[in-house]
């Protein structure tokens, strides 16, 4: 088994968490609060009796306390920088004026750590552990989406690259392997959106559907996830997914989809198929949809490629036409040329990055 590492973290290690539980606790204010006052007043003094102390000297103050601090402290500690800077400005004078411009910026750059503070106020959090929780929460996630080891004749790889190399994807890619090892069930989810906008409803999915995927019988999976998406009461809600379950012992596939482009079987010495008969509504537009399946066969030889819509769908290209692409280059990809070779199928589809692009390819020696 193989993974690409496009815009991936591995789950992190006992001494990663134990830092980041460490950074979680939260720094006391009242102290914070005096030591940067303390501070700001003494750049202030500092720079009216001597021209080795700057004003700018203003600036650190403000980051750390945007960091460190949060609402009502911060509003304490602007409004001393205020009062530092109006006594600056009172006692400099002559060639040591404070200079008009100096004052803008400054205040600029404290509204903007007001604004910062704020939004992680709302959090709960003040700046740096928001962050830290978002890196811990990403990480345990995307663990879910480990590709396993497969039995012997048996090769998957995944691919997953958010738009515009954002570290947050609206796609989603999932799997199980029974304690048996003779069954492979596959996700791929795409909500609406790409990048950072869909990221956040990304990872809620990726943390739900992964607790579904090998815990219900396939047939379940994608009603399940629909009831979900729609309990969610998204303003945009929706998304696509494809379900793939695979028996290794006899190479029977079984695929659903939820709106989703179709999967391509590749066929040793054979024409490939879409398998576009597998196709239902999206996830969280109707109650109680039904999903259709098709089944077929990877024979020795064989291919199975999932992918999202970022894969096929460019701004000068028609959807079927990126299909059609994509389907001419897996077929002329050689069995002892597939490893590896998921990125650079995708990159000669969809160069750039202007969509989330997420595909996955199974075979069979």
């Amino acid at each position: 088994m193989r993974r690409s590492k496009d815009h991936h973290l591995l789950p992190l290690d006992a001494a990663r968490r134990a830092g980041l539980r460490r950074l979680l606790v939260r720094p006391p204010q009242g102290p914070a609060l005096a030591v940067l006052s303390a501070a700001v007043l003494a750049v202030a003094v500092g720079s009216v009796v001597t021209y080795w102390v700057p004003l700018t000297a203003f600036v650190p103050a403000v980051l750390v306390g945007a960091l460190v601090l949060r609402l009502r402290p911060m509003l304490v500690l602007a409004a001393v920088i205020c009062g530092s800077l109006v006594l600056s400005v009172v006692f400099r004078a002559g060639d040591r004026a404070v200079s008009p411009s100096l004052v803008v910026v400054l205040a600029v750059t404290v509204a903007m750590a007001l604004l910062f503070a704020r939004g992680r106020d709302q959090l709960g959090l003040t700046g740096y552990l928001g962050e830290a929780m978002l890196v811990e929460l990403r990480d345990r996630l995307l663990a879910q989406s480990e590709l396993p080891a497969l039995p012997a004749d048996w090769h998957v790889e995944g691919l997953l690259r958010p738009a515009h190399g954002d570290a947050f994807s609206g796609d989603v890619l999932l799997s199980s392997l029974c304690s048996a090892r003779e069954r492979l069930e596959v996700a791929l989810v795409d909500v609406s959106g790409k990048g950072q906008d869909a990221g956040s409803r990304g990872l809620l999915l990726s943390g739900a559907l992964g607790g579904l995927l090998g815990a219900l019988p396939a047939h379940e999976f994608l009603p399940a996830a629909n009831r979900y998406v729609l309990r969610q009461n998204w303003s945009e809600g929706f998304a696509t997914a494809v379900h793939v379950a695979v028996d290794l012992t006899s190479g029977k596939v079984t695929v659903s989809s939820a709106g989703h482009p179709p999967a391509i079987h590749a066929r040793a010495g054979e024409a490939p198929e879409l398998l576009d008969a597998a196709s239902g509504p999206l996830l969280g537009v109707v109650p109680e949809a039904d999903f259709p399946s098709v089944t077929t066969t990877l024979e020795h030889g064989d291919a199975l490629l999932v992918y999202s819509d970022g894969v096929v769908e460019q701004r000068d290209v028609d959807l079927g036409e990126g299909i059609g692409s994509l389907v001419g280059r897996l077929v002329a990809l050689a069995p002892a040329d597939r490893p590896g070779a998921l990125p650079g199928l995708v990159d000669d589809v969809a160069p750039g990055e202007a969509d989330d692009r997420t595909a996955l390819l199974l075979w069979r020696d």
